[in-house]
């Protein structure tokens, strides 16, 4: 296990409510073994409501979604010596959120974990109205998140006291003071970013030996003409985004249900 047996983290960035025509824009980096096999994003049925989302090959479950009703989850690890690979898996409890309406629902469910039954986690749920942080380190704590930026990495959500939470935080709310048009592109800069000054652990876009950044995903949920789903399949500083953008538009229409891929993407 990499780094003297702690689990590592991922990074997600999230703008609630900060934008009128866009309400939740997210941007999230995963980071992950090297040989771990995952998928790109694809539309995904089979559950009751159908997805939008990556997939982990080896577990089954995803880091990063959204479904039919604009609800997104993401999950995040949280450092642990004594990591339990016997547990259910936490990519799991993303598509367990994605089953639920809306935010609320999700959170509802999720406080009501069973003790011990999962390695530590941070798990992030929202919709158009609402956000929850779920931590949990044996059971599960939830808290309603207020509008504006967001940053969960390993620590506690928004965490201004941890060096690597409070230096994307500040670069998160620059990026919320640009017009729209320029808010992804200065939040995929914040993906690439090496500006960690410390430990690889530190820097935004991470490279170690046998882990580091995998992907990173760029997700904007609102009105007509305004969805987007941007995703680098390896280390952002270095791999560029294509757009999965047409995933959205066949998810908010309705279709795929049942389907486990879907190739409508374009290659940008």
């Amino acid at each position: 296990m990499p780094w003297d047996g702690i689990h590592c983290v991922c990074t997600l960035i999230a703008l609630h409510r900060c934008t009128p025509a866009a309400p939740l824009v997210v941007a999230a980096n995963r980071d992950e073994q090297y040989g771990r096999p995952a998928e790109k994003p694809a539309l995904r049925g089979g559950r009751r409501l159908p997805v939008v989302a990556p997939r982990d090959t080896r577990a089954g479950g995803t880091w990063i979604g959204v479904n039919s009703l604009g609800l997104l989850a993401a999950v995040t690890n949280r450092p642990t010596r004594n990591r339990d690979d016997a547990r259910r898996s936490r990519g799991l409890l993303v598509l367990d959120a994605l089953e639920h309406p809306g935010a609320r629902a999700a959170a509802e469910a999720l406080a009501s974990l069973e003790r011990d039954a999962y390695n530590p986690f941070n798990l992030f749920v929202a919709d158009g109205s609402e956000a929850y942080a779920v931590v949990y380190e044996g059971a599960a704590r939830v808290t309603g998140l207020a509008p504006g930026v967001h940053v969960i990495c390993n620590a506690d959500p928004d965490a201004r006291d941890h060096p690597k939470v409070g230096r994307l935080l500040e670069s998160a709310e620059a990026a919320a003071e640009l017009p729209p048009e320029r808010l992804l592109s200065a939040l995929a800069d914040v993906c690439r970013s090496h500006a960690g000054g410390g430990t690889p652990l530190e820097d935004a876009c991470i490279h170690a030996n046998g882990y580091g950044t995998r992907s990173s995903t760029l997700l904007q949920l609102g009105g007509p003409g305004t969805a987007a789903c941007w995703f680098a399949d390896g280390p952002p500083c270095r791999t560029p985004y294509e757009d999965f953008t047409p995933l959205l538009h066949e998810l908010q229409r309705g279709v795929g249900l049942g389907l486990e891929d879907c190739n409508a993407r374009v290659t940008a």
